[in-house]
């Protein structure tokens, strides 16, 4: 099966919800709408910043359809459907596959964790067969899933396994320096890039897509930075890397988690609060962040109009 062939920034999107905590997928369209508008390619729905792991399955369903329903011919959709139950994550997958969507992805078991490159597979395996027809992308992010083995290997087995292998999201900025030995294990393959805070090093290892949060609202600041790269520019690249790498800091040092997102306010999109176990930003974090941003010049490097409202 064909890879979907990506370039550019795919948005890993938040998961909008209303103060209670429920749903609030009509915010959907307003939220493609923008990506499209900052030359985002592709979105990435229900992972790590999604909060797919919070989410009831019907819940993840839910959030699926409102996603691939509104970006259908304007963005490709990756639908991650990792979860606890093998069952259940190829059931999500076989929906999937469904409504639509241009790619099914999955994290490892995050309670019962396997232990071998084998067991892994064999484990991807029926998240694969459910959605037969639809390219399956691993994704690879250890620090959150406790799963961190050879990438190498697991493309290796792969590839001999999973007829719908098309390649892995990788999140792990401390070993994006492996593209070359990848795509030698797997040639054909893609591998998408998942670290912001690495995204220079990405683009100059030679990916050609990359999936992550701050892409949301930051899309400006990375376009300079593989801009910069491209042109020879390496002084510029590394300004932009350094401003990424401010706003980041500013984030999660005053609103932790719940900063990726408190952010969608700052370019006009109330997307709600985050669901615990995450702590909830509070009105006061929320407006030092602004602050901080607007001291930095990040208002101005995305081209945001600083006065608006946030709560």
């Amino acid at each position: 099966m064909d890879p979907l062939n990506m370039s550019g920034l795919v948005a890993a999107v938040v998961t909008p919800m209303d103060d209670r905590g429920d749903l609030n997928l009509g915010i959907v369209p307003q939220i493609v709408d923008h990506l499209e508008s900052n030359g985002i390619t592709g979105i990435y729905i229900a992972g790590s910043t999604g909060e797919g792991m919070s989410l009831t399955d019907e819940e993840r369903r839910a959030v699926a359809e409102a996603y691939v329903g509104v970006a259908k011919g304007r963005l490709k959709t990756f639908v991650q459907v990792g979860h606890n139950s093998l069952r259940a994550s190829a059931e999500l997958a076989g929906h999937a596959e469904a409504i639509g969507a241009d790619a099914v992805s999955a994290t490892p078991t995050g309670y019962f964790k396997v232990s071998s490159e084998k067991e892994l597979v064999e484990g991807l395996l029926p998240i694969v067969e459910a959605a037969a027809r639809t390219p399956f992308y691993y994704y690879h992010i250890p620090f959150l899933s406790g799963v961190n083995l050879d990438p190498m290997k697991l493309t290796d087995r792969a590839m001999d396994r999973l007829p719908t292998f098309c390649g892995i999201k990788y999140s792990d900025g401390g070993s994006l320096h492996n593209l070359p030995l990848l795509e030698k294990v797997g040639p054909g393959l893609e591998f998408l890039a998942g670290s912001d805070e690495a995204y220079l090093m990405a683009v100059a290892q030679g990916f050609r897509s990359a999936v992550g949060s701050t892409y949301n609202y930051a899309a400006p600041i990375y376009d300079r930075v593989r801009d910069a790269v491209e042109s020879g520019d390496l002084q510029e690249a590394r300004l932009w890397q350094s401003r990424a790498l401010e706003m980041i800091g500013a984030m999660f040092g005053i609103c932790g988690r719940s900063s990726l997102k408190v952010m969608m306010q700052m370019v006009g999109i109330d997307c709600g609060p985050v669901r615990r176990p995450i702590d909830p930003a509070s009105p006061e974090q929320i407006a030092a962040l602004r602050a901080e941003l607007g001291k930095m010049g990040w208002f101005e490097w995305v081209g945001q109009d600083s006065q608006v409202s946030v709560r």
